[in-house]
């Protein structure tokens, strides 16, 4: 890397800093990787928050709601022994304790993983829904009894001969739920394969129920198309924390003058604890 003292004055905005990192004889072009890890690591965090009100810095009193998910609570750790024995958070755990890294990680993984079961389903079984671009948590009940309804007025010998009026009364409010979803309408002739939907749709609302304490609106994604950028940009910041961390040891002394720890994310994403510019 073409002289790192420039690139760190740059990425800092502090040459005083950049000096006592030179100090340390610690290899500065690391220095310079890492911070620039950082830095789009506040990228990934500003596109989730601009585009879902998701915030993946993730908060101590968030993530001590998010302890409810298994996945998230249990954690294996050595014992003095060398042995690994599992230890549930909520019972070690202060409140307002800081939220680590290997934290963060574990909420990443597992709302990867749930997202990326729901996006696997969708491109398996669902590849051509008719409501995704319109559907919400509050449509999915009155869609379940415009079906119900219909189905009742659907005779056996008759068919909707003798309840016609009231079988376009209720396609009429369903169209007025979804006007942009043509291919949904009329509702009797789509009937069986919104039905099916609606799994999918129950499934996307557990999703959120379990991700409450993030915000999490899978409904908001499907209706952007963007579960799939959604799933890319968590996997990146995945990825971004793992080189973090990984890449540190060389450079131990310097991160630490940077203010940038593992104890606690907030300085990884905070512009005010640690300055780092995106240039």
């Amino acid at each position: 890397m073409p002289n790192p003292k420039r690139i760190l004055t740059k990425l800092l905005g502090d040459s005083a800093k950049v000096d006592q990192l030179a100090e340390t004889s610690e290899p500065l072009e690391l220095v310079a990787e890492i911070l620039r890890y950082v830095a789009k690591c506040r990228k990934t965090r500003q596109w989730m928050l601009n585009e879902f009100a998701i915030d993946l810095a993730i908060s101590p009193l968030t993530f001590d709601k998010l302890l409810d998910i298994a996945k998230i609570n249990f954690v294996e750790t050595p014992t003095r022994t060398l042995e690994m024995e599992v230890v549930s958070l909520k019972e070690i755990r202060k409140p307002g304790e800081p939220v680590t890294v290997g934290n963060l990680n574990s909420v990443l993984r597992e709302l990867y993983s749930t997202l990326n079961s729901i996006h696997g389903t969708m491109r398996k079984d669902y590849p051509d829904l008719l409501l995704a671009e319109e559907m919400s948590g509050e449509l999915l009940d009155p869609v379940a009894d415009y079906i119900t309804i219909l189905r009742s007025l659907n005779g056996q010998l008759t068919g909707f001969l003798l309840t016609g009026r009231k079988a376009r009364s209720i396609e009429k409010e369903f169209q007025g739920k979804f006007p942009q979803s043509a291919k949904a309408h009329p509702l009797r002739q789509s009937l069986p394969r919104v039905e099916r939907e609606l799994e999918f749709y129950r499934a996307c609302r557990k999703a959120n129920k379990k991700w409450d304490a993030l915000g999490l609106d899978v409904f908001h994604m499907l209706r952007k198309n963007r579960l799939k950028q959604v799933l890319e940009n968590i996997e990146e910041m995945g990825t971004l924390l793992w080189n973090i961390v990984y890449k540190n040891p060389p450079v131990r002394q310097s991160i630490k003058i940077t203010g940038i720890q593992f104890e606690d994310v907030r300085p990884l994403f905070d512009d005010h604890l640690v300055p780092v510019s995106n240039f």
